[in-house]
């Protein structure tokens, strides 16, 4: 089981409302094509959210379980 702490869960919900939207990102090579689940993309998305735990390794794969995709 992967744990996030409250702060990454709220980004997390906010990244994943983004990409469903198709709100584009920097890393997001082409604007009129609608962002898809990508480790490029939570990465860049979850980037502004600072973590002192040490859990980074395991937040995109958390996120990406969450959203029942694979990146």
């Amino acid at each position: 089981m992967r744990v996030l702490h409250a702060g990454q869960i709220c980004s997390a919900v906010a990244v994943l409302n983004e990409i469903r939207a198709g709100v584009p990102s920097h890393v997001s090579t082409d604007l009129n094509v609608h962002p898809r689940l990508s480790v490029e993309e939570l990465r860049e998305r979850m980037s502004g959210n600072i973590c002192r735990c040490g859990a980074y390794s395991n937040i995109v794969d958390a996120i990406v379980e969450v959203a029942g995709g694979q990146a």
